[in-house]
This record gives C-alpha cells, structure tokens and sequence, in this order.
C-alpha cells in the first residue's frame, strides 16, 4: 500500500535511513548535517563539538527509551534528570571519542562495499531493483546529500570493522570457563522471613503532609504539555470516493484468470522406447507403433510398459508416472498430454530421450473461482491502486498549501474539505489518539512546531495514514497544588514511615541473630512463619528476584550461618539466612555466550579507555541552555 508515499514522501523510510545511519551509536543525531552548533556546545572532544540540538535531541530520545521500557514512568532509582543529562552527554562524549580514534587508526569501507550496500538498501529501490532517482529524493526529504549520507554509511562501515575485530579477537580461557560454569550454576540454601507493618498503625497529620509536600514539590510537577491541530489523510477516506467501473473489473478478471485458477495435474503412465546406437529413430518409431497396436487391441498397458519401457523410473511400476503439472516435463510430452482425455492414449510423441506412448488416467485441479466470487476483492484492488495515485498527488497540493499559509491548518481543511481535528493534551512521552505515535509527540515538541509555530510536513503514521500538524496550544510544566496531590503525599509519607521503622526492626533482628539468636526464635517475636526455599538457582522463578540477588551477593558461610536483610515496597523488611553453597563446573554452559559475554567487556573497556585519553571539555550542565536553540 501507499508504495508513491514509500518512494517519494518523508515519513517512516526516512526514520528507516536516519535509523541505518544511526546504529552504532545509541544515542547519535544526524544533526550535524542538519544544522545546529551555534550555541555554546554542550562538549568539545579533541576539539570537535558536540551541540545543544545534538545532546538534547539525545537526551529526549533516551528519555522516551526508558519511559517505553518502564511503561511509562522513569524510576527514581534511575536517578534525576541531572544524572540522566550526565548520561547522556558521556555517550555521547564517548562516541565522538570513539569515531575520531577509528579515523586516525585508518578503518575504512571501500567503494565496491559501499556501493553494494547503498543498492542492497529496499529504502532505495523500485519494482526490486536500485533507483538513483528514489535514492536522490529519499535523501532530499531528509535534507542529506548523496555525499553525506554515504560518508555516515561509511563511518558505520569502519565502527562495525572495529567492533568486528574486538569479537572475533576475544577469547575465554579453560580456568575461567570453568569458574563461569561454577558460578553459573551454583546452588544456595536459603530461608527467609518477613517483617511486615500495618499501614493503619501509622498515622500522619495535615501539618505533616504539608511540610513534606513544601519540601518535595519538584516530585509534585505536571509535565509540559501541549495540543496540536491535525489533519489526516487516509487511503480509506480516499478509497470510498472512487467508483470503478464494472467493464474494468471484468478486463481485471479476465486478464488475471490464472490467479483465479487452481493449478491443474495429470495422472498418467508412459512407455519409453530410446533411440541409441542399436535403434535408430525409425526402429523406435516402428516398436512404439507395433506396442500401441497391441495396446489397441486390448492388451494391458501396464504389462506392455513392464515389459518394453525402457524408462529405468517407471517401467517396474507399469509406467506410473504419478501427479503431472505444467512445467514438469519437456514441452512436446507436456503438449501431448494435456491435450488428453481421461483413458484416452496418445499418438506416438518424440523427445530428445526418445518415443513415447502416453495414457491418461486422471484430472485434478484446474477449476477457476468464479467472476461473482471475487468481484468484490477485485473492485477493491483497483480501488486501492487509484487510490495510492490520488493520495500522493493530495499529499503533494496539501503540502503545499500547508507549506504556502504556514501559520495555519485551517486553509488547508476547507480547501480540500478535510476535517480539522484538535488533539487532547499530551506531554512529550504519552498521549491518546493520534498522539499515542511517539513521531507525533516528538514533532510536536520540536522546534519547528512548538517554537516557531508552522505546519509540519506531511507524517506518515502507518501504511495507510499520512497527518499534517501544528500547534494549537502548550502550557508549561506546573506544580500541582496540595489539593490535587493530598493523598498521594499521605500515601509516599505513610510508604516512608512503614519503611523506616521496618529498616530500624530489621537492623536489631540482624545483630540479634549475628550474635546468636535463632530464626526461629525470631519468627516467634514477629508473629510470622520462616520460609525454606531449599537450595536455589540463579533466576528461579518462584522466588522473588530481589532476593535472589542479595541471597548470591552474601558472602559463602565458613562456619555456621550467614544473614542479611532486604528492604522492600510496603514497608516490609525480609531476612535472609544462607546456610550451604553447592557449585557445579561440571555442568554444561553456552559458550558462545560466555565468549560474547568476553567480547562485550573487551569492547566497553576500550571504549572507556579511548574516551578518557580524549581532550574533553564539558559545559556544566546548568549552564546549557536549550531555550537558546
């Protein structure tokens, strides 16, 4: 569907390129090529900058990232947003870092390679096959070069040579295969018990509430927000405005019967006579006569191939060629038969192996759907293909009308009698509707739509569904007031008492049983059961995951039992006791991912040792100013 917008419109296949130029750097920007740098860059490495635009296009990207991955929300434990800043800009550091020092060290891909990519790339081809004009038009739509963008394929070309030779030199010795293997399957003998509080012991005030809400009220921010104005253009809506004649659906029909028919097979026996050096062609003519006489005269065919068939496939099975379509033999034996007859035999019929007798057994397949039983889906296929026509073409005037009174939609939906839609409100990484897309969001909260207030070009949200859009509205982050917030304050306030005093009952229960107190005896005091988990693996699913994690990070028991504690959600405060470690070398272990395991710690250590050998000059944080883009 929609194969004009593929080749011709901006929309996912340029995401698609922007995607492939993008791949060995996670958070790598195209901005370099499309602008920016005019503003006190946000680093220098080795004297090469790295803009505002750049780092805060990075950061929104890897922002989104975690919010999808989370389902919706960042965990605090991640960190704030200067932590995630931080992160940001030294990967971003660290790539500049990187794609310099495989410069100076001369990795390259060569021209035939790149040639052969860049036609191998489906962005770039029509009807299968390489078109220099979609490939200059899908690089304009995205505003880079030929040039540019081949010297970014380049660039990737030489990072994936050198992350290449890092996984192909990486090795993993015997010793620590087997120390992987121990490891890898060791075994821990656990029990456990819960310190568990009553939310309703703890109470809390308005005074309280109030003075945790004044001291928190960055937690307490409504996200920026906006709403946009949006058209859309859809195949359907322009699918039901097209009418097709009843004469076209018949030629479609006729000229496309095969596709409407079942291949057709043949059963049939033969009998072969060769020609060779003992019998010339009028020999074999002369017996295959004299056999199909016989077979007249009602003899067995089967017998008669038994017997003189010098086929050495079929003669021991009187013949039996078995099920016969199109295309599975020479085409003389091919005409012959399927000008048959069921029972009928054949005239004599010459190949290259020699003379045939040929009988026909059976018919199956070669029924044709009828012209009433897919009308309907033919109507719609022509339908479709006009439609992709006149969709392009209407992107193209909407476009344009769009680009031409930029400061509104409103043109565009009465010239064209489109409907203006208005979105809800939505922040840069959720929303409903049509901002549910995150290509939406992230326009929306561009520079060119919410800064400048312009029509945005046309975007492609799936196959079939093509939108312009525009600001209508933004309001800017707010803190909500205590009202609006009350009871989730209460709720945080009253999580962090039941936390606290469980931390403080867990720490005594620790030195109680560090100086010998038993879990049992301490089980009695909390008025709750110990859990025996038995021995347990790495990952085993029927024990909590935080668990399992402090349980392996204990130290071995040397003498007697060793104890740890786990806060969790809830105020609830485990114990854990470790009393045996088993480890098992002997059991088998992937080595493939013990080497890439390798491979990949090789790789970040160079990474990192690279990036602190550069010259790096950083613009604080605080001091970056993305207003100013």
């Amino acid at each position: 569907m929609l194969q004009a917008i593929r080749d011709k419109v901006t929309g996912w296949i340029a995401y698609g390129i922007i995607f492939l130029i993008s791949v060995p750097f996670a958070l790598w920007g195209v901005n370099s090529y499309l602008g920016g740098g005019e503003v006190l860059p946000a680093a220098t490495v080795n004297g090469e900058e790295i803009g505002v635009r750049e780092f805060d296009q990075a950061y929104s990207n890897y922002r989104q990232r975690l919010t999808q991955l989370f389902g919706g929300s960042i965990p605090e434990l991640l960190g704030d947003e200067n932590v995630l800043r931080a992160q940001v800009l030294d990967q971003l550091i660290e790539d500049a870092a990187l794609r310099q020092y495989i410069e100076t060290q001369h990795y390259r891909i060569g021209d035939e390679a790149l040639a052969r990519q860049v036609r191998g790339m489906q962005e770039f081809q029509r009807d299968g096959q390489f078109d220099p004009e979609v490939y200059q038009q899908q690089l304009r739509s995205i505003g880079l070069s030929p040039l540019g963008f081949e010297q970014r394929l380049r660039i990737n070309g030489a990072v994936e040579q050198f992350q290449n030779g890092i996984r192909e030199t990486a090795f993993v010795t015997p010793m620590t295969r087997k120390q992987f293997s121990g490891l890898q399957n060791q075994t821990r003998k656990i029990r456990t018990l819960t310190y568990q509080l009553d939310p309703s012991s703890v109470q809390v005030d308005d005074a309280e509430i109030e003075q945790y809400y004044l001291s928190n009220t960055e937690r307490y921010m409504t996200p920026e927000q906006v709403k946009i104005d949006y058209i859309e253009l859809s195949l359907d809506s322009v699918k039901q405005g097209i009418e097709v004649d009843e004469s076209e659906i018949e030629a479609r029909y006729h000229d496309n019967l095969a596709a409407y028919t079942t291949p057709e097979f043949r059963e049939a026996s033969h009998i072969l006579i060769t020609i060779d050096e003992e019998t010339d062609d009028a020999s074999a003519l002369q017996q295959i006569n004299d056999i199909r006489t016989r077979i007249q005269n009602g003899e067995s065919f089967e017998a008669l191939a038994k017997e003189f068939s010098q086929d050495p496939g079929s003669a021991a099975d009187g013949g039996n060629l078995g099920e016969i379509g199109r295309g599975d033999m020479v085409p003389t034996f091919e005409s012959a038969l399927f000008a048959l007859q069921p029972n009928e035999l054949s005239e004599p019929v010459k190949t290259g192996f020699g003379w045939h007798l040929i009988q026909l057994h059976s018919i199956s397949g070669g029924e044709s759907q009828s012209y009433e039983s897919v009308k309907a889906a033919l109507a719609d296929e022509i339908k479709s293909e006009k439609a992709e026509v006149q969709i392009y073409e209407l992107i193209e005037r909407v476009a344009n009308v769009a680009y031409e009174q930029s400061d509104s939609l409103l043109p565009v939906a009465e010239q064209f009698d489109i409907r203006l839609h208005t979105s809800d409100w939505f922040d840069r990484f959720s929303g409903s509707g049509v901002a549910a897309q995150a290509s939406i969001r992230e326009l929306a909260f561009s520079d060119e739509i919410k800064q400048q207030g312009v029509n945005s070009e046309a975007i492609q949200l799936d196959d079939e569904r093509v939108v312009f859009i525009r600001l209508n509205d933004s309001r800017p982050a707010q803190t909500q007031s205590l009202e609006q917030v009350k009871d989730r304050v209460r709720t945080e306030l009253i999580s962090q008492k039941l936390s606290e005093r469980s931390l403080v009952a867990g720490n005594e229960a620790l030195a109680g049983l560090r100086s010998g107190k038993s879990l049992e005896e301490l089980a009695e005091e909390w008025s709750s059961p110990v859990i025996d988990h038995g021995f347990v693996a790495r990952g085993q699913a029927d024990v909590d995951a935080e668990i399992l994690r402090r349980g392996f990070s204990m130290a071995k028991p040397e003498q007697g039992l060793v104890f740890d504690g786990l806060s969790q959600n809830g105020g609830e405060y485990v114990i854990i006791e470790l009393s045996a470690v088993l480890s098992n070398d002997e059991a088998p272990e992937n080595a493939d991912t013990l080497l890439q395991a390798r491979a990949g710690v090789d790789y970040m250590s160079i990474l990192k040792y690279i990036g602190a050998r550069a010259d790096v000059v950083r613009t604080p944080l605080d001091e970056i100013d993305i207003d100013e883009i």
